[in-house]
């Protein structure tokens, strides 16, 4: 009875995953502008101040798939709430930090809410139809019923290596930083939404959990050796006042934009939805038959 309950109001469930995931995203990229600041008034250096971003990756890359596989094992419900707990005691802790150490402290604690990316999926999977799946963007679900989710993923790259290459060579007007912003929005909602489901859709509900949080660990790591790297490119040159030149803004745009290219040609090598399919069907047609059943969202016996 309790279970029919929860499952009869998919909109409360979808709003918590989205408001905790939507949390857990702010405090990644929120921390960035105000490093020198909490340089300041926790009296450190510049490269101590790094870790308190570091270390917040650090957390979530180790937490993201170890959480994402306890969840399929103990309950994906259980695991969201403990980190949901645990992004707000890092929180808690990280206002009142009186010290550095502290505040490196609170952001591991942050950290370990990583685990709600995997969980959260797990529970759409098991709450929601597959074809609502697709939960970045009105249109995805119905582009990738008549697309599939293989050509959404090239052509996110796509509009992402569209988007960085105006800035790299169109950026004088401010109507052209608007559209490439537009255009990053479009192309990395419909690569992410669409790498999510197609992932998802090729494990049994069993591994769900664990497959998104490898997924979401990767990017994760993908994400922070990009950062590395575009803020090696930006500060490689620096103008009489220390700020960077603009040239290594565009030359750091343009790298990205030669990577979401590549990432485009590397998309063209992943197998489509039909293949999974039709790969994760055992040899036994009772066993067939369940396999299909929870590959495609179709209820079973």
């Amino acid at each position: 009875m309790a279970d029919s309950s929860v499952r009869s109001r998919p909109p409360v469930t979808f709003a918590v995953l989205a408001l905790g995931i939507g949390a857990f995203a702010l405090l990644q990229s929120l921390v960035i502008p105000v490093l020198t600041t909490v340089q300041h008034q926790l009296h450190t250096t510049q490269n101590t101040v790094t870790w308190v971003l570091t270390a917040y990756l650090l957390s979530a890359s180790i937490m993201t798939p170890i959480l994402g596989r306890v969840g399929d094992m103990i309950g994906k419900r259980r695991i969201f709430v403990a980190t949901l707990i645990a992004l707000s005691a890092g929180s808690l802790l990280a206002a009142v930090a009186p010290s550095i150490g502290v505040m490196i402290a609170a952001r591991v604690i942050q950290g370990f809410a990583g685990g709600m990316l995997p969980v959260a999926f797990g529970i759409i999977r098991d709450e929601f139809p597959a074809k609502s799946m697709f939960i970045v963007g009105i249109f995805a679900g119905r582009l990738a019923r008549k697309l599939g989710g293989k050509a959404l993923v090239i052509a996110g790259c796509l509009t992402g290596c569209g988007a960085m290459s105006i800035l790299a060579f169109a950026h004088q007007y401010e109507w052209q930083i608007y559209l490439s912003n537009a255009l990053m929005g479009i192309g990395f909602g419909l690569a992410f939404s669409a790498m999510s489901a197609l992932i998802v859709a090729a494990v049994p509900p069993s591994q769900t959990g664990v497959a998104s949080g490898m997924n979401a660990n990767i990017r994760t790591i993908g994400g922070s050796i990009g950062s590395a790297v575009m803020a090696s490119i930006v500060t490689s040159q620096l103008a009489p006042t220390g700020l960077p030149e603009e040239a290594g803004y565009t030359t750091g745009f343009a790298v990205m934009a030669g990577g979401l290219l590549l990432a485009a040609l590397a998309g063209l090598l992943m197998p489509s939805a039909r293949r999974l399919r039709q790969a994760a069907v055992p040899e036994h047609a009772e066993r067939a038959m369940v396999a299909a059943g929870t590959v495609v969202g179709d209820e079973s016996e």
